[in-house]
């Protein structure tokens, strides 16, 4: 038995064969955990190390797993049971970490809803998953139950052990999670997971990297990460469930995210580890005060959520030595895949200049369709690829497992992926997904608009920001940008807003099939 694991201490296989899962075949690992009791018995070996640091609090190992009975027993009191789905509306915090793993241990099924949504937005979820209760930070305008998260800091004050924790587990591939992603056209899609997702990709991310929780030794050194994305995405919530099962201190700033204060923290805290988005590391580096904060506790600065640019990535080795070598990595994932699908490490990235990097261990990758370069949609099937859209069956998951990414790219030789575009109408601002057609048909609405196209265009710190051609009616005054910002707020999100605007009388231009060409007007947006 490794590293003083106990018999009740789930034991992490690497090894991979070839079985059947969710009615079809695919790759699945020899054995591992199946539970979330069992996860959280593996952290059993860290009692008083600290788990979540936010400002002046600081909650150890044996503290939180003391306060999952009492939240338990707070959740059943509002009547949550084994199947429902709950709704976790809020920023980052100590209470929401326990509201998943409490919600978890009732049966219940989290829907971590997005905490920058319009009321329209969060009206869409609620009536689509029919959902039992909503734990928020914030009042919501919802048909259902709602209670305050801050509630649950009373468990926080509970003594003891969690002893001997039971939930109401149900089959592997029941639902087990549920997060949105926008997709190409309406309202936030809600991608349903598997506990077998959930505990697959916990596997992949530990096989890659050499970290097997049944590895290490109570005494092991803790890695400390700082949590800037947003637990309700996959990435955030995939690096949560990383830090939680290896026994790291998770860093948990307060509010949105500010470049000097996570500097700040880094540097207080000795940050290792600090997964991003592009996006962030840009505003790191561009900060007037990067040169006055001590970052060299660094070890590990993987990004994603959004494409990672060569000229980034040689920013960062220039900037921070400490990261040249091996400290960077980029992966590829989506929501819809239950997480990450492939990554390449330091080494990859200099050698490779543009790759995405291997699929991980359980992952199938292959190319639909390819062209003369051997360009395609990229194609995954994994035990973490969600269940399906709830609501809809789109064939985005065909009855193989195959999940259809959106993405169009091509693989090497030596089996490395690069994603050359997207196949699918979105923007990616920020790291935020944006569905182009949810906001064309919300500017729709407006009485001076006629026509409306959305898409993306470049931007140095964004990625992409968000441009809009509105064509209005003639012979009339353009309507003011800020009024149709302001028409915008109560039906999309704060980040879907375009910030690029080009107003005209003149109709927009269209491909064969009146499909508006927005290759188009996006190589033409601003020369006019």
């Amino acid at each position: 038995m490794d590293a003083g694991r106990t018999a009740a201490e789930p034991a992490w296989s690497s090894r991979v064969y070839r079985d059947s899962y969710a009615g079809h075949p695919g790759l699945l690992y020899q054995h591992g955990p199946s539970t979330f009791t069992a996860l959280i018995a593996g952290t059993r070996r860290w009692t008083d190390r600290d788990f979540l640091v936010q400002g002046e609090r600081r909650i150890s190992y044996a503290r939180f797993r003391a306060a999952l009975p009492r939240a338990v027993e707070q959740l059943t009191a509002l009547g949550i049971g084994a199947g429902d789905r709950v709704m976790v509306f809020g920023y980052n915090s100590p209470e929401w970490v326990l509201a998943l793993w409490s919600l978890w241990l009732t049966g219940a099924v989290p829907v971590l809803g997005n905490r920058w949504w319009s009321r329209a937005e969060i009206a869409h979820a609620t009536t689509l998953l029919n959902l039992r209760h909503i734990l928020t930070d914030t009042a919501v305008d919802a048909p259902t139950a709602t209670s305050d998260l801050a509630d649950l800091a009373a468990a926080f004050a509970s003594a003891g052990e969690d002893g001997n924790l039971v939930s109401a587990e149900r089959d592997l591939d029941d639902e087990a999670l549920v997060l949105f992603t926008s997709g190409s056209s309406g309202m936030p899609k809600a991608v349903q997971l598997s506990r077998r997702s959930v505990i697959a990709n916990q596997q992949n991310i530990f096989a890659r990297s050499g970290r097997r929780p049944d590895r290490l030794a109570s005494d092991s050194p803790a890695v400390v990460s700082l949590a800037s994305t947003p637990m309700f995405h996959i990435g955030g919530c995939s690096a949560l469930l990383t830090h939680f099962l290896t026994g790291g201190r998770i860093v948990v700033p307060q509010g949105r995210f500010d470049a000097g204060r996570a500097m700040a923290l880094i540097e207080a805290e000795r940050v290792a580890v600090w997964g991003a988005v592009p996006t962030m590391a840009v505003r790191v580096l561009e900060h007037p005060d990067f040169g006055s904060y001590d970052l060299t506790s660094l070890r590990s600065w993987p990004l994603g959520g959004a494409p990672v640019s060569p000229h980034l990535l040689q920013r960062i080795r220039t900037a921070l030595p400490n990261l040249a070598t091996r400290g960077l990595s980029n992966t590829w994932g989506m929501t819809e895949a239950g997480g990450f699908l492939t990554v390449a490490d330091g080494r990859d990235l200099l050698e490779r200049p543009g790759t995405v990097g291997r699929p991980y261990p359980v992952v199938e990758v292959r190319i639909d369709s390819p062209d003369a370069d051997g360009v395609g949609e990229v194609l995954a099937r994994s035990p973490t690829v969600m269940l399906g859209y709830a609501g809809r069956d789109d064939g985005t998951v065909d009855a193989e497992g195959w999940l259809r990414s959106g993405d169009l790219g091509h693989l090497d030789d030596d089996g490395y992926l690069y994603i050359d575009g997207r196949s699918k109408d979105m923007v990616i601002r920020g790291g935020e997904n944006i569905a182009c057609p949810q906001v064309e048909a919300a500017l729709m609405s407006h009485p001076a608009v006629v026509e409306v196209a959305v898409f993306g265009i470049p931007h140095a710190d964004l990625g992409e920001e968000l441009a809009a051609v509105v064509v209005h009616r003639d012979g009339t005054a353009p309507p003011a940008v800020d009024a149709l910002r302001a028409h915008l707020a109560d039906s999309v999100a704060s980040f879907a807003v375009p910030t690029a605007w080009h107003l005209t009388t003149t109709p927009l231009p269209t491909l064969a099939g009146e499909k508006v060409d927005k290759k188009t007007l996006a190589a033409g947006f601003g020369k006019v």
